[in-house]
């Protein structure tokens, strides 16, 4: 089924007052008038009805309170309406049959509303299937809406001239603009764009796992340690297992001599003052390697400072001698003695040695690469010495501790009298270091099986990535030989309507390229995407007819061969030039064998188009407006 969506009546009214009722015919429908009498109005409330969204209402607008429009979609006749809402996303009610029929008929109207609810679909998802329109139903966030196709629809006076797809303020994205062209012309069937949105959405889920994997990396790289699983279950059941010996040991100890108790004491203490000993050593040499690191990170720092105040000064010596040349002495800068005047030409007046301008250039040049290079040699120290002091930072504290409990441990041993009490205490100490460590190795255990989870979790994650970028790389090629064809024949058609100006702009006489970027939102003529005003105008009109008009010649196309446009004679068109691309499109449209419908506005009408064939409704005279909201006067 080719979907069409052809205008047959619209109606606009204010309570029960109806302010405007126009009759539209297939073909070309030319609302025409003065400026100022409210030929945008109406465009904007049928864009409106359509299923457009308005958020900016003018002053007579606001005073009406809804829309109907008639409509042929796909063959079958429906009246659809909603009420003039300030959010502009009002719901739509659907009426099968013509207009009398459903003002004498209020049963049998559907109401639908803006977006998807659980129990009902939304008005765009009704209209795209009774104009057999292809759509994801499984995946709402994938769908097109009325008011997205819209916006290739309709040329609207606000948007910039610049732009080829009328403007979107809050939900417009290069891929979301992709996907409107692409499905109005049938290369893409939303495939691509559900998975364009799903590859988003992947890369969002991989950058998040592998934002937090790296956090948790970081952290551990700080602390120095590996995490490895089956390292940490090992020390886990070795902890576990030295406690298990230790409260055997505990019991044992309750039930042996004092003498025997006695020894081992004395043994205790002295392994315990030679671990003092040892972690004493320790932290004299880690202090000793801060101190001397800070030292000489302090001495680098003045070192570097040095030498880039002498770069400075060789940078201002180099400018200096440039500006103000040789400087010449008379009298010797030491003794300030009067110099020999004997000096050979050429030679330094102070010292007799040769010299020229490229000797003092490669002089200071061969200065200053000696001095960045010390820079450079400098620069690169500062990361060891600060590692270094990072390293005794973190140890000084560790080995403090071990120190302080070992001299409470060392104390308790020599200062108790009661030998078993000392030995159950030390059992009891390192009962408490062993569950401490496995409580810091649980900790750990926990991390490491995180990062594991969080590997297989990125690896998941880049799969899908790769699989879904692989698939959407699979269907755009299958695409693209579409792609090329459809748009090398809009970009010709669009050459025949701008070559057709009349000569305004020196570029549209001759164009070798035309070309549009739908993601970009741009047009092109040699590569040029900005003219005067009125040739962007014509620029704009022309790609967005011969987009219509690519509809008419491939029944592929899903445009629903209605063209709507407000934009004919924005930023200082001429009436020549107006009346010229009005008559270049009625021609290229009129060659054409499928049925159509354009409604265009004009203050400017080309005097051949003034015929009931082309025209709808009167001609708007100055101080005349399209919305009569006065009432009908009874004249009988």
């Amino acid at each position: 089924m080719i979907p069409t969506l052809f205008i047959k009546r619209f109606i606009v009214f204010r309570d029960n007052l109806t302010v405007y009722d126009q009759v539209f015919h297939e073909g070309i429908n030319i609302i025409r008038g003065e400026n100022s009498t409210g030929k945008s109005t109406v465009m904007d409330l049928l864009y409106y009805a359509l299923g457009g969204e308005l958020k900016e209402w003018t002053d007579e607008q606001e005073r009406c309170t809804g829309v109907h429009v008639e409509a042929s979609l796909s063959g079958r006749i429906f009246c659809l309406r909603r009420d003039i809402s300030e959010t502009g996303k009002a719901a739509m009610t659907f009426f099968e049959g013509e207009t009398e029929a459903s003002l004498e008929d209020s049963k049998n109207w559907f109401r639908y509303p803006s977006s998807r609810r659980e129990d009902k679909h939304s008005y765009s998802e009704q209209l795209f299937d009774l104009l057999g329109l292809p759509q994801h139903k499984t995946d709402t966030a994938n769908n097109l809406t009325m008011h997205q196709i819209l916006r290739l629809i309709y040329v609207d006076q606000l948007t910039d001239t610049t732009k080829l797809l009328n403007d979107e303020k809050e939900w417009d994205n290069a891929v979301i603009r992709k996907a409107i062209g692409e499905y109005l012309l049938s290369v893409d069937d939303l495939e691509a764009h559900k998975l364009r949105q799903q590859l988003i959405a992947a890369n969002k889920h991989y950058e998040a796992i592998n934002g937090e994997l790296t956090a948790i990396i970081k952290v551990l790289r700080r602390e120095e340690q590996v995490f490895q699983i089956e390292q940490i279950k090992a020390d886990l059941n070795e902890a576990f297992s030295e406690i298990k010996n230790l409260e055997e040991q505990r019991q044992t100890v309750r039930s042996r001599k004092f003498d025997n108790l006695e020894d081992e004491v004395r043994e205790k203490s002295v392994r315990i003052s030679e671990k003092l000993r040892k972690f004493s050593e320790e932290l004299e040499i880690l202090a000793q390697s801060k101190s001397s690191a800070i030292e000489e990170r302090l001495d680098t720092l003045a070192f570097i400072t040095s030498i880039r105040e002498r770069l400075t000064s060789l940078e201002h010596s180099t400018i200096t001698n440039e500006e103000l040349g040789e400087v010449a002495f008379n009298y010797c800068p030491s003794c300030l003695s009067e110099l020999k005047e004997d000096v050979d030409e050429g030679n330094c007046k102070l010292c007799g040695s040769e010299r020229s301008e490229e000797t003092r250039q490669y002089a200071y040049l061969q200065l200053i690469n000696e001095l960045q290079f010390q820079l450079r040699e400098s620069e690169s120290l500062l990361p060891e010495l600060d590692t270094e002091i990072n390293r005794a930072n973190a140890k000084i504290p560790e080995i403090a501790r071990n120190i302080e409990q070992l001299k409470g441990e060392y104390r308790t041993l020599t200062e108790n009298a009661d030998f078993v009490e000392a030995i159950l205490y030390d059992i009891a100490s390192q009962i408490g270091f062993y569950k401490g460590q496995i409580e810091n190795l649980q900790e750990k255990l926990e991390f490491a099986e995180r990062i594991e989870e969080l590997k297989g979790e990125k690896a998941k994650a880049n799969e899908q990535v790769n699989k879904i970028r692989d698939k959407l790389s699979g269907i755009e090629a299958f695409q693209e030989q579409r792609r090329i064809t459809t748009y090398s024949e809009i970009e010709e058609t669009t050459k025949s309507l701008i070559v057709g100006d009349g000569g305004y702009e020196d570029s549209f006489e001759a164009p070798e390229e035309v070309s549009f970027d739908f993601a970009k939102n741009k047009m092109f003529v040699n590569g040029r995407s900005k003219f005067s005003a009125s040739s962007m105008v014509i620029m704009k009109n022309s790609i967005r007819a011969a987009i219509f008009v690519q509809s008419l010649k491939d029944k592929k196309v899903r445009f629903p061969r209605l063209l709507l446009n407000d934009n004919m004679e924005d930023k200082g068109m001429t009436p020549e030039r107006s009346q010229n691309f009005q008559r270049n499109l009625v021609e290229i449209c009129s060659e054409q064998d499928s049925p159509y419908q354009v409604i265009f506005t004009t203050s400017m009408i080309a005097q051949e188009l003034e015929d009931d064939q082309y025209v709808a409704g009167p001609f708007y005279k100055k101080g005349d407006h399209t919305l009569n909201f006065l009432p009908k006067r009874n004249t009988a």
